[in-house]
């Protein structure tokens, strides 16, 4: 009867919980690209947060400015603080939590009473009594790289420099300290600018773990400097009195003199704070009001993950993670002065079952007023990060670089290993050849009787390499025709503005576009390996796919409001090269495994030669030209089966539960554990399942609905089971499709077509790029929808209004 009543309490709990998904409005002004600039003057005072105090502010600043700042240091309830940051954390989630009424209604009270159960049954007879409280996890707080301007002593704020090279060393440190001490985040939470945003790249790469969920919150960027955004430190306080800007520094409720909102740093003309009220985007900030604004994103979303035994990571910027400090610590505000943070040493607490933060063990260090411990005495990095410019004055060129992220080279199994030795024996044979005597047929060896003598040339052509150079991707076979003339390709092109490249325009701001970009090349492509769900990093040449990607996205005008991937490496690689082509670093991406590629079952990892001597020709044929035939599956314990991937499988909520799977599972581990029905093999028709309805269900309804432009980086096949849907291609001719790497595919929402991207170099793309026989579907002519008579009604009269207004001036 407990258990009933209990689980009765959670349905409550659960339906008053239900999240509200709200989309906000595009922008309709964008960021300004002029210089800095600021608007102090010599007699500019102290601004108090304290509402008391504002009466001493500049005369000089308007009442406007006055107004905003009083509405700023309003304080919001704590049930507003709670809607923001639930609505905040619902928009572009990155972990899909949606789930069928029928599943939140009943599968979710039956799996906390089958928990209850199986925790009672564990005690007797299972773990023997184990409890089955879940441990609070820990806090890992982070502070991003060095940027440009904190190199050079600027007051940064809410501007947006790029890191510099020392910055990189500083997080790439950070990341070896984790791995070393055994921190594996499970969540990221970081700020919406470049600095820190480019900082999680990199910590990611780090701890191989790019598909962790990230989310980016306008909370946690660095307090705003007001009118002291882009001037250097020593020429402020030259100007304004050292006292005067040191007060501002490290005064808790000082405030600098605002900027005014035609200020080019003013962050309301910036469209990543598009879904930000007025009142919420501050002109200036006293450490005060940049630590509140912090508060409550430690308070109803990273406190609520850290209890249930999540290991949070916050990478984000000085003055925030003292917010977040004061908070967890309770620390006074005359304490909090005396505290700091150090960049490149991660700062660790821990948590009792009531989430107080534990004292620091015997022997740790730590910092006054606080309860976390530092990963490495501080000091010790500055110090070698010094040596380190010592010899960028020896060898310049490093350190004063913009950053660059770089893929972290992956172990190779041994199949690889051996594979890219074989290939560069066989280049460096066939370089031989070419070179040397290339008419001996008959090999001899002085150890040997007898001669060996090569027969198998075909016309005297060369034997071929096993090794097939094909991707993985084109494991389907092309039917053998060529399209007929009726069958010619007509491309939809978007021509570039030789005049002025990249000022393209795309049409109407609120008409929704949909761009497609397959992922650069892997060494797996490279190698000819079928890759499916493992997991290889870009390859360098797949590394310049994506950035040329990025490029010509940017060539071309486009903004995007949010990026969707699959969780594998390489897809989110090509996202993030892509997005920081086009400086839109802070873009929401979300991560889902529903645009993962095609499971090749116990085929993953091998070369279509290794196949066809395992199978047969025959079989190899089959699965290659069936839609519907599964390659043969792993099994549940192989190390190719994403069921045994723990990392990543405790995101997934939208995979129905595997009954063998879960009881196998739960007897292992003396404890009850769900586990989902992941695929062992999936034919071409399995992948399409899973990203059509991904597509319909969430990106369409979430995105594109809502007037957002949208970038899918994902895979070949996911990709295919989309456009199958969009463009109507039938089932038969879906194993005739092929996409190139790293090329946008833009499709027209309204028009309902594929367009390229003209490059400029006056190339046919159809001459570059094999799409494969079943290029005619892809590349059908777009509709004429009502908008497209507009635009030629349009023009047609401003030509002949230009044709009347010609001939007046000829008989003038």
């Amino acid at each position: 009867i407990a258990i009933i009543m209990k689980s009765f309490r959670s349905i409550i709990l659960i339906v008053s919980s239900i999240p509200i998904v709200v989309a906000f409005p595009r922008p309709t002004t964008l960021r300004p690209k002029t210089t800095p600039s600021s608007s102090l003057s010599t007699s500019t005072t102290l601004h108090s947060s304290n509402n008391g105090n504002n009466a001493n502010a500049n005369a000089n600043n308007n009442n406007e400015e006055s107004i905003s700042i009083e509405q700023y240091s309003s304080c919001l309830s704590p049930s507003q603080e709670r809607n923001s940051i639930r609505k905040e954390s619902n928009t572009y989630s990155p972990i899909n939590y949606n789930r069928p009424k029928w599943q939140s209604t009943l599968v979710t009270p039956l799996k906390k009473v089958g928990k209850m159960a199986m925790s009672k049954l564990g005690k007797a007879v299972l773990s023997r009594g184990a409890s089955s409280d879940a441990k609070p996890g820990s806090l890992v707080l982070m502070r991003c790289g060095e940027s440009e301007w904190t190199k050079t002593g600027r007051f940064t704020g809410w501007a947006d420099p790029d890191l510099v090279g020392e910055g990189v060393l500083e997080i790439e440190h950070a990341g070896r300290l984790l791995l070393s001490e055994g921190y594996e985040p499970d969540i990221i939470y970081t700020s919406r600018l470049k600095r820190a945003v480019k900082s999680t790249w990199t910590i990611l790469n780090s701890l191989e773990a790019p598909y962790l969920p990230v989310y980016k919150s306008w909370r946690l960027n660095e307090r705003n400097y007001g009118a002291l955004t882009g001037l250097k430190k020593m020429d402020a306080a030259e100007m304004l009195g050292t006292e005067v800007v040191q007060a501002w520094r490290n005064s808790l409720r000082a405030r600098p003199p605002p900027m005014k909102r035609d200020d080019p740093y003013y962050p309301g003309n910036d469209r990543r704070y598009e879904d930000l009220t007025e009142d919420q985007i501050p002109l200036t900030e006293s450490l005060m009001d940049c630590m509140q604004r912090a508060r409550p994103l430690w308070e109803y979303s990273i406190s609520k993950e850290i209890k249930k035994g999540n290991t949070v990571l916050v990478v984000a910027h000085t003055n925030t993670l003292r917010g977040l400090m004061q908070v967890i610590d309770g620390i006074s505000e005359k304490d909090i002065q005396e505290v700091s943070m150090p960049g490149g040493i991660p700062f660790v607490y821990k948590f009792d079952s009531e989430m107080k933060p534990l004292p620091p063990a015997e022997g740790k260090i730590s910092q006054a007023h606080t309860s976390g411990i530092f990963l490495e005495k501080p000091g010790l990095l500055k110090e070698a990060l010094k040596r380190t410019e010592e010899w960028d004055n020896v060898v310049p060129g490093f350190l004063n670089q913009p950053a660059t992220f770089y893929p972290k080279v992956q172990r190779q199994s041994t199949v690889e290993a051996s594979l890219l030795e074989l290939k560069e024996e066989k280049v460096k044979a066939e370089r031989s050849a070419i070179t040397g005597n290339a008419e001996a047929t008959v090999v001899g060896d002085p150890n040997d009787d007898g001669q060996l003598i090569i027969t198998n040339m075909a016309n005297g052509a060369p034997t071929t390499s096993p090794i097939d150079p094909e991707d993985e991707e084109e494991f389907e076979e092309f039917d053998a025709r060529t399209p007929d003339a009726e069958d010619e390709i007509t491309l939809n092109i978007q021509k570039a503005d030789e005049a002025s490249p990249g000022v393209i325009k795309q049409g109407d701001t609120k008409d929704p576009v949909v761009v497609f970009v397959r992922h650069g090349r892997t060494p797996h492509n490279n190698l000819g390996l079928f890759t499916g769900w493992a997991d290889p990093p870009l390859a360098p040449d797949g590394v310049e796919d994506a950035k040329n990607a990025g490029r010509l996205l940017k060539m071309h005008g486009f903004e995007f409001d949010v990026v969707y991937t699959s969780w594998l490496q390489r897809a989110i690689e090509t996202a993030w090269y892509c997005v920081d082509e086009l400086d839109e670093q802070w873009l929401p991406m979300v991560k889902s495994w529903r645009l993962n590629e095609r499971m090749y079952g116990a085929l993953t990892g091998k070369s279509k030669q290794m196949i066809a001597n395992e199978y047969g020709e025959d079989q190899l044929k089959k699965w290659r030209r069936g839609f519907k035939i599964q390659p043969p599956p792993v099994s549940s314990y192989s190390l190719s089966y994403p069921g045994n991937d723990y990392k990543r499988t405790k995101y997934v909520k939208d995979l129905r539960i595997s009954l063998m799977e879960t009881i196998n599972r739960s007897i292992e581990a003396k404890e009850f554990q769900i586990h989902r029905k992941f695929p062992k093999a999936e034919s071409l028709w399995d992948c399409m399942q899973r990203s059509i309805p991904f597509y319909t269900q969430r990106i369409v309804p979430e995105a594109v609905n809502q007037g957002k432009r949208v970038l899918i980086t994902s895979h070949e096949n996911a990709i295919r089971g989309i456009l199958m849907h969009l463009c109507e291609i039938p089932e038969e001719a879906m194993n005739q499709l092929h996409l190139p790497n790293g090329l946008p595919l833009v499709y027209n929402v309204k028009r309902k077509c594929i367009t390229l991207l003209d490059d400029g170099s006056g190339i046919d793309p159809m001459e570059v790029h094999d799409f494969g026989p079943a290029a005619q579907y892809l590349f059908r002519p777009c509709e004429l929808d009502d908008d497209f008579f507009d635009q030629m009604e349009q023009q047609a009269l401003a030509n002949q209004e230009g044709s009347s207004e010609s001939k007046e001036a000829v008989a003038a």
